[in-house]
């Protein structure tokens, strides 16, 4: 469940989480490592607590560590990481239970209960098919209903990206609807 860049370095010298600290937001991947591998247990748990789904939690764990990578250079060590993780873990679970709830509303428009379990089934194999980026601001878009520009702010990617990432995504959509449909 770890990222697997954090778990090739060797360990760090017995440091304090401030001085670890200071060190991975300089970009020191032994220092990122030893600061957030203790942690991962607690987000673990908590994103299958929340999602009660082990594959589900796995993802959200994974994108929780790289959130907390990201905002690292944010973090100004006031609240304890592990508090700080567990609020990242938590907005991430509750992103992932709504892109799975507006998936199910999207399903159930289409179509009585019984077709919208299969075709929930069939819309997630065709969006397995895009990358996570393409399927988020396909997501936030088409079911969300966001702005190019509000994704683009959420995603932390330009405007121009977005519309890229889109178009992408439609055609790859496009090109398994003929793969496998042949329509």
């Amino acid at each position: 469940m770890t990222l697997w860049w954090l778990r090739r370095t060797g360990t760090v010298a017995s440091l304090s989480e401030r001085d670890l600290l200071v060190r991975a937001r300089s970009g020191d991947t032994e220092a990122i490592r030893a600061l957030l591998t203790p942690h991962e247990p607690l987000v673990f748990r908590l994103c299958l607590a929340i999602l009660g789904n082990r594959a589900d939690a796995e993802d959200a764990a994974q994108e929780t560590l790289l959130a907390a990578i990201r905002a690292l250079p944010k973090f100004r060590g006031d609240a304890q990481l592990s508090t700080w993780l567990v609020r990242i873990a938590r907005n991430v679970c509750t992103k992932h239970r709504r892109a799975n709830a507006s998936l199910d509303e999207l399903a159930l428009s289409v179509a009585g209960p019984e077709e919208a379990a299969l075709e929930r089934v069939v819309l997630q194999e065709a969006l397995a098919h895009l990358t996570e980026l393409q399927r988020s601001c396909l997501m936030l878009q088409a079911v969300e209903g966001w702005s190019i520009a509000e994704i683009a702010s959420s995603l932390s990617v330009t405007s121009k990206k977005v519309e890229n990432e889109l178009y992408r995504a439609r055609k790859a959509l496009a090109r398994w609807e003929e793969d496998n449909h042949g329509k």
